[in-house]
């Protein structure tokens, strides 16, 4: 498979990354280092969650309902054509727990109006978690480091 990388870079949101949420200050900042990438011959975009360790807020995964509608709007992205994963840097040993795609059901709207996925996990398997090391390792990680 042939990508081509369209993104990436340090992604943040406010809280658990609803709409709503975004305009508050007495929230929290959170973020995570976001590859978007398309394959060549389908057009599938891939979009890599990867994670920043303890100190960078609400963890994608507690918020992934939220954050991908607004990456996929902001990014002109087709829900039904995207392959979403969420990245743990600190699994290096075991793949299945190093890489786990994101499988979205449906896409609709809250109570509050905020765009939110029905989704569940599983683990890649080890031909997308290669392609997903090649991606990483291309871009480069991205890291927000604190200045002393």
């Amino acid at each position: 498979m042939y990508f081509k990388i369209t993104y990436s870079a340090i992604y943040n949101w406010k809280g658990t990354g609803t709409e709503r949420e975004q305009n508050d200050p007495s929230l929290m900042d959170s973020f995570c280092h976001l590859i978007i990438a398309h394959e060549a011959t389908s057009g599938t975009a891939w979009v890599l969650l990867i994670d920043q360790g303890d100190d960078a807020g609400v963890s994608a995964t507690n918020c992934v309902e939220y954050i991908l509608p607004r990456i996929c709007e902001r990014f002109t992205l087709e829900v039904s054509n995207i392959r979403a994963f969420e990245v743990w840097p600190h699994h290096k040993d075991d793949p299945r727990l190093k890489y786990t795609e994101i499988v979205i059901s449906d896409m609709g709207f809250n109570d509050s109006g905020d765009w939110v996925l029905r989704n569940a996990w599983r683990p890649a398997d080890r031909q997308d978690a290669m392609i997903l090391d090649q991606l990483i390792e291309t871009v480069g990680e991205k890291v927000i480091r604190e200045e002393i």
